[in-house]
């Protein structure tokens, strides 16, 4: 009887640890991506776009106008503001909107939109607009970030047309305005931009988390978009990662990892709690803020930097990064009368504990390094 009690302990609990991963999967699959979507005329919106691409991981897609001859900016953007009184007096008809080039997007596949667009006497410009009249209802329940750029207008008049257009967005609590006197500081305008609306975080709501251990805490960190965590997470499908870290310089905890992460390292003032990758194979740990090269990892949520310290402490520690599968079994109960043998996670008998990886021994979840 204990016999076929434990193998049926055995098989439910490779059922259950399959299921938690096709919700992971599931989850993964649902759309936690970014898309950046522009128009730019002058190609003042387009160099911003070009600089915001190296600061977050996403897919781009330029609206371009059916006509490409049209000068908007003849005769004191005649053209383009007979566009916009057009929409101005029928903004529901989609024929007072100017004809765009086709364009293919699945919106599911995304939970954060990043309009950049023009602003043209105080309004958003036409051929934007035609692509938010389009697809704006598809954004709902989205995360929406809006980046302006003008001569010297204030955008109070282009946030209001995003919201007409894309009714059901959630708009980050501040849009970015770019006018000419601060273009060419436009790269850390939008580095401080990504921290004020709390990117990482909010774009990542959804999104991919991993779990660290030090000492006697259990931390959530929010990873970031990029192809240095992408790396990361298929370690961690694979089994935890265990590394020691010691503190440098008063504010962060490093430690190398044993192993190279693709890196797109940037300048980067951090705050408490953020992760960074260092020479694609240390993680720096922040405490408190440091300004130098790094590629974003992740941040720990919720804690303070005093939190921070007291947990982490002083001197060497062992940190341990595993895969955040909150929809995992937090117990098991085994019969210790005899052995079940050795398994894989998907219920296979196997003869041997493998080299690395995660297998399961006795009814218990182990891992090997």
């Amino acid at each position: 009887m204990k016999n076929y009690r434990s193998l049926f302990s055995g098989v439910v609990m490779a059922f259950l640890m399959m299921l938690c991963q096709c919700e992971v999967a599931n989850a993964a699959a649902s759309g936690n991506k970014t898309l950046i979507v522009y128009y730019s005329y002058t190609n003042n919106t387009e160099q911003i776009v070009d600089d915001l691409k190296t600061l977050v991981k996403a897919d781009v897609i330029e609206v371009e106008p059916v006509n490409k001859n049209l000068d908007y900016a003849a005769n004191g953007y005649a053209i383009g503001t007979e566009q916009l009184n057009k929409i101005k007096a029928n903004p529901n008809d989609e024929s007072s909107y100017p004809a765009i080039d086709p364009v293919t997007v699945d919106m599911s596949k995304y939970n954060t939109v990043i309009i950049a667009t023009p602003l043209w006497w105080s309004q958003m410009a036409s051929n934007m607009q035609t692509f938010l009249f389009k697809y704006g209802k598809e954004m709902a329940g989205k995360n929406i970030g809006l980046i302006v750029s003008s001569h010297s207008s204030g955008i109070s008049g282009v946030e209001a047309d995003a919201k007409r257009l894309v009714p059901n967005g959630k708009f980050f609590a501040k849009s970015l305005w770019i006018n000419a006197s601060k273009h060419s500081q436009r790269k850390a305008l939008l580095e401080q931009w990504l921290k004020d609306i709390n990117y990482n975080e909010n774009a990542n709501a959804n999104g991919n988390t991993m779990k660290l251990q030090v000492n006697n805490s259990t931390l959530k960190v929010i990873l970031a978009d990029n192809a240095a965590t992408e790396a990361l997470l298929e370690r961690l499908k694979e089994s935890a990662i265990t590394y020691n870290a010691h503190d440098y310089g008063g504010f962060e905890k490093v430690g190398a990892l044993g192993f190279s992460l693709p890196s797109n390292d940037t300048y980067i003032t951090t705050e408490p709690g953020d992760i960074m990758l260092y020479t694609s194979n240390q993680l720096c740990i922040f405490f408190d803020s440091n300004s130098w090269d790094y590629t974003p990892i992740g941040k720990i949520e919720g804690m303070t930097m005093q939190q921070l310290k007291d947990a982490f402490g002083t001197g060497e520690v062992s940190i341990t990064l595993s895969l955040d599968n909150s929809a995992g079994i937090t117990s098991v109960t085994v019969d210790q009368a005899k052995s079940t043998g050795i398994f894989t996670l998907t219920g296979q008998k196997i003869s041997e504990i493998p080299e690395k990886g995660i297998y399961i021994e006795n009814g218990v979840k182990k891992v090997r390094k």
